[in-house]
Formats: structure tokens, C-alpha cells, sequence
């Protein structure tokens, strides 16, 4: 009973900080969606393509420095969690300080004085002077991004996401605020330092972020320092062994990060040089993997916050989990994290291949029969990356960073060869990118589940997790095609319609979802306001 009672406390704070991660997250998405108008008004495309360059360069550098840091920093202070260890708790804090000091001062000072020299050797000297002052200012980003990384890291190993949610949103909001003021300030001078203008934005609300978990932390420290002062029996681990163990975590994770640029750069490669030879035009080409990054995956990657959110959220409690030998914890976390992400994964993929087309017409203006199938056939990479999203956070909690690592490897392999096939043989042109994404998550998804199978025995239940989800979102499905069409017809309006058919649609599922006993009263407590939203569900009498 005492166990059970564990895993049920265990699974509501995976649900409550996963879903405030999320909430956050999509927040910030949105922001990071309305400010982009204004700024390519004011910058132009002249202006926004200096700003996407230097951006190019900040995304590999950030990468380096940062990749892994928040992971390595919560693992550590999960652990010592588990164990009451307070002492090196604060230990660990001043030791990821040290560290992404050091890392964030060397690789942003580098960045900062050697602006014209990277911008002239990647991108030549006909663009090196125009993207300079934005590179310099994403130079002194990074310095702010590593030492927010630690704090991140150090509140989620604490069990708690609502500072890093609340960061993410300060850190948005100013970013938006200062780039569109600083890029209208500064667009005299012409496009380069328009973008400079925008890339400041970004500096500022880094700083934003930092200043604000700095507060949290001092005022949280007096309560550590009290627990310190407590703590006779622990021993203090050396800062050099702290910061040994926050390189080893985070050295995993980047060369998977890095394995992932690495693939998408491979998968650009393979399709514009294919394409060219089977005699596509430029413009054509372009046209289409325009359509491919800026449409498809922009609309596909939005469901996937939940995942996302939840994964984070579940490392700490999966860490401590495993410290402490609790392997029915450790499966009972997992699975609980697996079953919720696909309650939102798998009418997210129905939905998009149903209302995918209408979608891109909404928020686009484009009605192309192109994006509406990319949209259709590349739907279920939203379950299937959702999988690997969470059994990848579920390897990293126990330990094993390396086989995510391994399985990104093996799977960038598999990938390019297909992806080079449907290209080269099948003349697929950009849909070859939509089936290889799709099946990229589905072998990382086969990997992870092997992983986890393999070192802790672990089996996903499947009737609640697939079944039911599956059988809900397919009478959404239906109802949202028709709700759709019979409205488009009497309104004329695929707005109207579109977001109509949305709200008709959640409203089904979650009906269906309920009627077919996908989620109990008692989970629905688990989630933050879960009483007022039982309330609410009982008095439309679907509880």
C-alpha cells in the first residue's frame, strides 16, 4: 500500500509539472509565432535572412554549450534528492556555475571576436559583413543561455517545473517585445542591423530569464542552507568530480543533438542535389522544401509540447526512482508518462491528417494540394516521435545515455539510405523527406522500446495507452470531417469552419475518451485545477 501510494504521488507531480511545462511551452510557441509578423515587416527579407544566418550558426554553438547541461544538472540533483544529500545539492549548483561560466565566457567571447572571421568562412565575404553584428550579439546570448541551463536544471532535479515554465514565458515575452522595438530603432541603418535588432531581442530576454531564476534561487538558498547546516552525514563530492559528471551526462546528449542537425543537413543535401539532377528548377526546389520546414514540421511539432513537457518532468521522479532501487516506480512512471502523452499524441495525428490542409490554409493561406498531403501521409510522425521523445527521457532517467546516442546512429543510417532511394529511384521529391521522417521516429521508437526492454524489463500496457485513444480519436475523425465540410459548405468559409471543426472535435474525443473509461475521475485529480475540471465534467454529465 505504502508503494502504491509512492507511485500514485510520484505519477500526479509527472501529470501537474508536465502539464504546467506544457501550458508554458505552448505559451511560448505562440508568442514566438505573433512576434515573427511584425519583425519580417520591419526587417524585411533582406533582413530576415541575415538574422537567419547568424541564427544558423548561434543554433551549432548553442548545441556545444548547452545540449545536455539542464539534463546533467536535474540527474545530480535528483539524485542527491534521493539520497537527503543537501550538501552536495548546493555543491552541485556552484559547480554547474562554474561550469557553463566557463563554457558559456569561452565559446560566446570566441563568438563575439571572431564574428566576421566564422561569418566570412561559412558564408563568404559578399555576406560576411551584414551578418556579423547579429552573430556578435548572439555571441553574448550564449553566455546567458548556459548559466540559465544550470538554474533550469537545478529547479527541475528539485522536482519542480514552474520556474523553468515561467522563465520560458519572461524570456519570450521580453525577446518578443525588445526585437520588434530594437529591429524598428535600428532598421535605418539598414537590414544588417535590423537584424541585429532582432537578435537582441533574443540577448535581452535570455538576460530576463536569468535574472528571474536568480531571484527564485536566493530566495530558495536560505531553505537549502538551512537543510546544509542539517545534513551531518553526508560527504562533499570535489567540484572537479561535480563537474567530470555534468560533461559525461551532457556529451551523450549533444552528439545526439548533433546527430540530428546532422540528419537534417544530410536529408537537404540528398534533395536538392537529386532533385537538381532530375532537372528541377530552383525556384522548384525551394518551393517545395519551403513548404516541407516552414509548414509541415512547424504545424506537426506543435502537439508535441505535451510529450516534450511530460518527459522533462518525469527524469527527476525516475531518477530518484532508480537511485533508490524502485523499479516498479521507475516501469509505473514510465508507463503513466507514455499513456498521457498518446491521450494528446493520437488525436493530434488524426486531426492533422482530417484537418492538416484546412490548417495550412488558415494560418498560411496556402491551399495547395502539396502541403495537405504532406500533412496527411507525415501525420503520424506526431505519435511516433512523441514515443521516442519519452522512452529517450525514460533512458536518460536510469541512466543509459549512451543508448539513445546508439539508436540515433543506426537510425540516421537507415534513413539515409531510404531517403536516398525514394529520392534517386521513386522520383518522390520532397514527400521522400515526410515518409523518412516518419520512418526515423518509427525505428527510434522500436530502439528505445528494445533499450528499456532490455535493462529494466519494461512492457507499455496497451488497451488505455493505444486502444482506447485510437478508437476515440477515430470517432473525432469522422464527426470533424463532416462537421468541417457541412460548415465550409453553408458558410463559405474554411476559417469559420476550420476552427468550428477544431472545438467540435476536442469536445468529442473527450467525451469519447471518457465513455470508454481512456481516464478515471481519480487521473483527472492527478492534473493541475483537477477538481474544478471534474466538477465541470459531472455537471455535463459525461463523469
Amino acid at each position: 500500500m505504502a508503494q502504491s501510494n509512492k507511485n500514485h504521488d510520484a505519477g500526479r507531480n509527472i501529470l501537474v509539472q508536465g502539464t504546467v511545462l506544457a501550458v508554458a511551452e505552448f505559451i511560448s510557441r505562440l508568442i514566438g509565432l505573433v512576434y515573427r509578423i511584425p519583425l519580417q515587416r520591419i526587417a524585411g527579407d533582406e533582413g530576415m535572412g541575415y538574422y537567419g544566418y547568424a541564427y544558423d550558426i548561434f543554433s551549432i554553438l548553442y548545441i556545444l554549450s548547452i545540449s545536455g547541461v539542464p539534463l546533467a544538472v536535474m540527474k545530480l540533483i535528483s539524485t542527491c534528492r534521493a539520497k537527503h544529500d543537501s550538501l552536495n545539492q548546493r555543491r552541485v549548483v556552484i559547480a554547474s556555475l562554474i561550469w557553463t561560466v566557463l563554457v558559456g565566457g569561452v565559446i560566446g567571447g570566441l563568438t563575439v571576436l571572431f564574428a566576421s572571421q566564422i561569418s566570412r568562412l561559412v558564408f563568404g565575404a559578399q555576406l560576411a559583413d551584414n551578418i556579423t553584428p547579429s552573430l556578435r550579439v548572439l555571441g553574448s546570448t550564449i553566455f546567458f543561455c548556459c548559466i540559465l541551463s544550470a538554474f533550469r536544471g537545478f529547479f527541475q532535479g528539485l522536482g519542480t517545473m514552474i520556474p523553468t515554465a515561467v522563465s520560458n514565458i519572461i524570456e519570450q515575452v521580453f525577446n518578443a517585445v525588445f526585437s520588434v522595438l530594437m529591429a524598428w530603432i535600428l532598421v535605418a541603418r539598414g537590414p544588417a542591423y535590423a537584424a541585429m535588432g532582432g537578435t537582441l531581442g533574443t540577448c535581452i530576454g535570455a538576460l530576463s530569464a536569468v535574472l528571474f531564476l536568480i531571484v527564485i534561487y536566493l530566495m530558495y538558498r536560505p531553505r537549502l542552507m538551512n537543510r546544509v547546516r542539517r545534513d551531518k552525514t553526508s560527504r562533499p563530492i570535489p567540484y572537479s568530480s561535480l563537474m567530470k559528471n555534468i560533461t559525461l551526462v551532457m556529451v551523450p546528449v549533444m552528439l545526439g543533438s548533433i546527430v540530428s542537425n546532422i540528419n537534417a543537413i544530410v536529408d537537404s543535401s540528398l534533395y536538392s542535389n537529386i532533385l537538381a539532377g532530375q532537372g528541377y528548377s530552383a525556384d522548384l526546389i525551394s518551393t517545395l522544401y519551403g513548404k516541407y520546414t516552414s509548414k509541415f514540421k512547424t504545424i506537426a511539432n506543435l502537439p508535441l509540447a505535451m510529450a516534450t513537457a511530460l518527459g522533462v518532468a518525469m527524469i527527476p521522479d525516475i531518477q530518484t526512482a532508480y537511485v533508490k532501487g524502485d523499479r516498479e516506480g521507475v516501469l509505473h512512471n514510465i508507463s503513466l508518462t507514455l499513456r498521457f502523452s498518446m491521450i494528446v499524441a493520437i488525436p493530434s495525428t488524426v486531426g492533422l491528417a482530417v484537418l492538416g490542409g484546412p490548417v495550412v490554409q488558415l494560418l498560411f493561406g496556402d491551399t495547395s494540394a502539396v502541403v495537405k498531403n504532406m500533412m496527411t501521409i507525415g501525420s503520424t510522425y506526431v505519435v511516433l516521435y512523441s514515443i521516442q521523445n519519452v522512452t529517450t527521457s525514460a533512458l536518460q532517467g536510469i541512466d543509459r545515455m549512451r543508448d539513445p546516442l546508439i539508436n540515433s546512429i543506426i537510425t540516421l543510417g537507415i534513413h539515409t539510405v531510404f531517403v536516398y532511394v525514394l529520392l534517386k529511384y521513386c522520383d518522390m521529391n520532397v514527400f521522400a523527406l515526410v515518409f523518412g521522417t516518419v520512418l526515423l521516429a518509427f525505428i527510434m521508437c522500436i530502439l528505445n522500446h528494445y533499450s528499456l526492454k532490455k535493462h529494466i524489463g519494461y512492457k507499455q500496457e496497451i488497451v488505455k495507452t493505444y486502444l482506447i485513444p485510437t478508437a476515440a480519436s477515430a470517432v473525432m475523425g469522422i464527426c470533424v470531417y463532416i462537421v468541417y465540410r457541412v460548415f465550409l459548405l453553408w458558410l463559405d468559409s474554411n476559417a469559420i469552419a476550420c476552427i468550428i471543426a477544431i472545438l467540435v472535435g476536442m469536445l468529442i474525443y473527450t467525451a469519447m475518451l471518457l465513455l470508454m473509461h481512456g481516464v478515471t475521475e481519480e487521473e483527472i485529480y492527478k492534473f493541475p485545477k483537477g477538481s474544478a475540471i471534474v466538477r465541470i465534467l459531472k455537471a455535463i454529465r459525461l463523469l
